[in-house]
């Protein structure tokens, strides 16, 4: 399990250049696991809506339970500490949530809200890549959101939503714009180095 699989090209947005076995089964239970555990707690919305609505909800929420374990993983955390821009543009289109909502046919301004803190932690803590206060940044950051959500969403949204948004929380705000492996800096500032270079 401790051997090292290369990511086809089409896949490394996803999983990074290189994956280990274990790393992509913990990845797999999450999107499997985590995600059928909330939509079946949320089978009773989803049932109101048409088949694709509720097809579309699914994918989107098992992207969010399977994110917030394949973004800790070495390839992934890798792949965009040595791709900045990249790293911004993944923050930048992660509007799951809203999304979720509107197939749902749910109330949108809690989604929003919770979406809009996201993306201004995730994006404070990703300006402070390669600090050593960036760890620390977002752990505080993905605390005061998820006790939030937990506090005040139950009052506007169903039970596997508000699982959802604290996952998507995690997924983006710490999992995702925190570097959480030490040789992932140098692995950054050596491309970097090496692209500038290269100019």
């Amino acid at each position: 399990m401790n051997r090292v699989i290369r990511v086809p090209k089409a896949l490394r947005d996803v999983f990074g250049g290189t994956q280990t076995p274990a790393e992509i089964v913990f990845v797999l239970v999450a999107a499997v696991g985590f995600g059928a555990a909330i939509c079946v707690t949320g089978a009773d919305v989803l049932a109101t809506v048409p088949v694709w609505r509720a097809v579309l909800a699914v994918l989107l929420i098992v992207d969010v339970a399977a994110g917030c374990v394949a973004n800790f993983t070495f390839g992934t955390d890798t792949h965009y500490a040595a791709r900045p821009a990249g790293r911004w543009v993944f923050i930048l289109i992660h509007w799951h949530l809203v999304a979720v909502g509107a197939l749902l046919g749910l109330a949108l301004v809690p989604l929003l809200l919770v979406t809009g803190y996201v993306l201004l932690a995730a994006s404070a803590v990703n300006l402070l890549h390669g600090r050593r206060l960036q760890v620390t940044a977002g752990g505080f950051l993905v605390a005061a959101g998820i006790l939030g959500i937990v506090l005040w969403m139950p009052l506007y949204s169903p039970p596997f939503i508000v699982v959802t948004a604290a996952l998507f929380v995690m997924k983006v705000v710490f999992a995702f714009a925190v570097t959480h492996h030490s040789e992932v800096g140098h692995a950054a500032a050596e491309t970097l180095a090496g692209a500038s270079r290269g100019r």
